[in-house]
């Protein structure tokens, strides 16, 4: 009866200490090639060549004078994170905009 009160209660999934890495912590590990838990400008412009994602100079020191918050030349997780999150805000909101009727069929060529 112990047993399956503490499965039914503490599922097996629930004991685990790490959850999955989100979508942000997979692309920051990626970037942050010498694993010290920031991301400095050369980190950055090398990590996005590797995952083919070359923006160009402009466009890359562009994200990272945007996301230092504290300006000390690194991008820790949290300003990566924060950085990530508003430029999806102003994506989607660039998008509804474009998207007049709600059907998305302005971007989609139809």
């Amino acid at each position: 009866m112990l047993r399956w009160l503490r499965a039914f209660v503490l599922p097996t999934a629930a004991c685990h200490d790490a959850e999955p890495p989100t979508r942000y912590e997979t692309l920051f590990r990626a970037l942050d090639r010498n694993g010290d838990g920031v991301v400095d400008i050369g980190e950055l412009q090398q990590g996005l060549q590797s995952l083919g994602i070359p923006l160009g100079q402009d466009a890359e020191e562009k994200i990272f004078t945007t996301g230092d918050v504290n300006k000390d030349g690194k991008l820790d997780f949290e300003e990566f994170m924060k950085y990530l999150k508003d430029h999806e805000k102003k994506m989607k909101l660039a998008f509804k905009s474009l998207d007049k009727n709600n059907d998305a069929s302005t971007l989609m060529g139809r």
